[in-house]
């Protein structure tokens, strides 16, 4: 009996050591040509065993008042169908960027080194791809060449920032080619790939919840946080659900 008893323990700590060295995987596609938006958004863990989606196939900008209004559809295999799909829509204008702000700060107040705790974890983040494409044409060939130049300056400062706060495994392909004598034209393409050990995902979760324990009044600030935002997810999927 003991003998047994002592295998199964010794087979579940096996399994949960595998487990925790699996890596969370993401994985980021966006592309934009000319008027048509596509960002795609996947992430698997346990092996595989567990994967959510994230399709974002429309992004309108009506104008400078209302915003951006970005409408996505999420699934994942977690349900028994194996197809739940939740459309969401989020506008973002000046005043949820500044509510994200406000909130932002309330995370500062509620957690104890929360700008430490970030930087920590992103150091762990290790990137295996970083594809960058971008294709411009205007009518004016000067127009082209100073967007064009303009475009490499954001991509290197982008990636140049990106490389000190996170792991990049393997160097960053940015293209940007300037198309003279055709129809103006945008095109742009983005692929990223990264991935975290989940046993570092949890720990890291951990330690958000003891220095949240250990800020005065932080697991209330906390919880009134999620709350509100539990409550606008709700009103973006009735909006959503409207449209």
């Amino acid at each position: 009996m003991w003998i047994w008893l002592g295998s199964g323990l010794f087979l579940l700590f096996l399994i949960i050591v595998v487990l925790l060295l699996s890596q969370i995987k993401l994985r980021l596609m966006a592309k934009k040509n000319n008027k048509d938006d596509m960002v795609l958004i996947d992430v698997t863990l346990l092996y595989g065993l567990v994967s959510l989606h994230y399709n974002v196939p429309t992004i309108e900008l009506n104008n400078l008042r209302d915003g951006l209004i970005i409408k996505g559809e999420q699934s994942s295999n977690l349900n028994e169908r194996q197809t739940a799909n939740h459309e969401q829509a989020i506008h973002i204008n000046k005043q949820k960027i500044k509510q994200w702000t406000e909130e932002f700060k309330m995370m500062l107040e509620a957690t104890l080194g929360l700008k430490g705790w970030i930087q920590s974890t992103f150091r762990h983040l290790r990137v295996t791809r970083l594809d960058w494409s971008t294709y411009i044409a205007l009518s004016d060939a000067a127009h082209t060449a100073t967007l064009t130049g303009f475009a490499w300056a954001i991509k290197s400062t982008l990636v140049g920032f990106l490389s000190y706060h996170i792991s990049l495994r393997q160097r960053p392909k940015l293209l940007v080619v300037p198309k003279f004598g055709v129809s103006p034209s945008f095109v742009s393409e983005l692929q990223c790939t990264a991935q975290i050990r989940l046993g570092y995902a949890i720990y890291a979760l951990f330690v958000l919840i003891f220095r949240v324990l250990r800020e005065n009044k932080g697991l209330r600030k906390w919880l009134k946080l999620l709350k509100r935002s539990n409550r606008e997810g709700r009103d973006d999927g009735d909006q959503a659900s409207r449209a």
